[in-house]
């Protein structure tokens, strides 16, 4: 008997400890696209944005996550485009975007403690547009857009736990692996760097 009720105080501490978690998180980032050498008359600059978003986690080792999280966010960025000697149009690039990354995350020690999270993002191009500077209208280039994305994520973060819920902090960087652009006659991968705050609920 004494030995059931030891057995069933560890598999319920064990289920305390290993709880799942909801998050809630809003962010701003500043993005930026890499053209090939073959576009020489680019020149790229930081586009800032907003990030918002939900996850949910699982605890799968004390310490040890994995989390799925789901974010809207606008990637781009902001470019110079010569069109003539000594004349250059300023554009902006605005890449609207729905991110899967899937992370693996792990705490360095138990209560409020810093963290490091890694792995791969999915994304799915929603929109895409091209405004340059002095038109009111911006031209749709979603046609010439791959749909589906890949890249990977990296994150440093710090978590505070309050009994049930939690707040976090995170500084994130992503970078595709895949080409946004269809043509052959070049390529456009893309990074982005993130400041993130959210709110975890642990069930």
């Amino acid at each position: 008997m004494k030995r059931t009720i030891l057995l069933l105080s560890l598999l319920l501490a064990a289920q305390a400890l290993l709880a799942d978690e909801v998050k809630a998180l809003l962010g701003v980032h500043s993005s930026k696209y890499f053209f090939s050498s073959e576009v020489a008359s680019l020149e790229r600059h930081q586009k800032t944005g907003l990030t918002f978003g939900l996850g949910y986690a699982r605890e799968i080792v004390p310490r040890l996550k994995l989390e799925g999280r789901v974010v809207l966010r606008q990637k781009g960025a902001k470019a110079a485009i010569a069109y003539a000697p000594g004349k250059e149009a300023l554009g902006t690039y605005r890449c609207s975007v729905l991110s899967v990354p899937l992370l693996a995350s792990y705490r360095l020690r138990d209560g409020a403690s810093p963290y490091f999270a890694i792995g791969p993002e999915f994304d799915l191009v929603l929109a895409h547009r091209l405004q340059l500077s002095g038109n009111e209208e911006s031209a749709d280039i979603s046609d010439n857009t791959n749909k589906f994305m890949f890249g990977l994520t990296a994150a440093l973060g710090y978590a505070i736990p309050l009994e049930r819920w939690g707040a976090f902090i995170e500084l994130r960087f992503d970078r595709w692996l895949s080409d946004l652009w269809k043509s052959p006659a070049a390529k456009v991968g893309g990074e982005t760097v993130s400041l993130l705050v959210g709110a975890a609920y642990r069930f």
